[in-house]
């Protein structure tokens, strides 16, 4: 499915496969990925644990390891750029830059050998020619902007004195040193407590305001969805199955995939003994089905041809996508009682 282009469009994946060799073989873990994301828009990725996001914005970032990992097809492009296209080189102009990256675990991301100050002054140097004066200047600048209190005494910190939250809030400071155009954001609450949580994605609100950056936000808690989004992408396997606006998902989701993540969220106003779960667990790589929804063995809403036949993405409401037989044509019978269940 080609993707039209935007004309506010800061980013246009189109037709994105990623893959990895596992004994000489390649194997996709993203397959046929189309979204675009607007300038000043947060569009929100969301599945469980294996379904390819991280995968998807490290192809963004062409930051997946050379050796082992292939993108076969697809474009990528930023400001009217492919970026598969570009040289490691080129790359290493646009990275933190123009797009900028805050990465999972922020313990990891941060060099626990140097010094806060020293790894602030570093990305300013790769793209500006800045004093040392100038550098730290501004990088404590920018620790105060993400509302850490001491700037100058945590310029002089290693990673491991820091907090979590502290050490989310300097990779925040690192990823916007550069006023980028798109900011990346690979589950930047994950390891966070709740307040903490709120504050982060406090602080990515404000910021985006200030510079009018764009964001994609990796999750897969649907709290920071609705807190975040303007536009959801629900990705199961290494393929999108349903883009929505934000209202539109949680109020009338058209996947069953959507439909059963919404349900196993816990109701505020309502007690129940057990919490609803998708049964089984994402495909593995090499277990992938290659024909049929590889959703179906996991979907309270299967039928016979589900197993079979290969779902495509297509508009099922205004604006609303879904990767799904029941909104297929060909089976006026399913389409109709979908239909009617949405009235009920």
């Amino acid at each position: 499915m080609q993707q039209e282009h935007h004309e506010n469009s800061v980013l246009d994946i189109n037709n994105l496969h990623t893959g990895f060799l596992i004994d000489g073989e390649l194997h996709n873990a993203v397959v046929d990925v189309n979204f675009n994301v607007n300038s000043k828009e947060v569009v929100c990725v969301v599945g469980e644990s294996g379904c390819g996001k991280s995968v998807m914005s490290l192809s963004v970032m062409q930051l997946l390891p050379k050796a082992n990992s292939r993108i076969s097809a697809g474009e990528v492009i930023f400001n009217g750029e492919d970026l598969v296209k570009k040289s490691e080189k080129e790359m290493n102009q646009i990275r933190g830059k123009d797009v900028a990256m805050i990465f999972q675990e922020p313990m990891t991301a941060l060099n626990p050998v140097f010094t806060i100050g020293w790894q602030m002054r570093e990305v300013l140097f790769n793209h500006e020619q800045l004093s040392k004066q100038e550098a730290d200047s501004k990088a404590i600048d920018l620790l105060d902007q993400v509302g850490i209190s001491r700037p100058e005494k945590v310029m002089e910190e290693y990673p491991h004195q820091l907090s979590g939250g502290m050490r989310q809030r300097v990779m925040i400071a690192m990823a916007i040193a550069l006023n980028p155009k798109l900011l990346i954001a690979d589950e930047p609450t994950t390891a966070l407590d709740v307040t903490i949580q709120a504050q982060i994605l406090e602080l990515l609100k404000d910021i985006q305001d200030k510079v009018n950056m764009a964001i994609m936000l990796i999750t897969h808690d649907l709290g920071v969805v609705a807190e975040m989004a303007d536009k959801v992408i629900v990705m199961y396997a290494g393929q999108v199955v349903e883009k929505a606006g934000v209202v539109e998902l949680f109020t009338a989701p058209k996947h069953p995939y959507t439909e059963s993540l919404l349900a196993s969220i816990p109701k505020m106003d309502q007690t129940t003994d057990k919490l609803n779960t998708i049964e089984g667990v994402v495909p593995s790589l090499e277990n992938m089905p290659e024909t049929g929804c590889r959703f179906a063995d996991r979907c309270p809403k299967a039928f016979g041809d589900c197993p079979v036949v290969t779902p495509q993405l297509a508009e099922v409401a205004n604006g609303q996508y879904a990767r799904c037989l029941l909104y297929d044509a060909c089976y006026p019978d399913l389409a109709s009682r979908v239909k009617e269940e949405e009235k009920v």
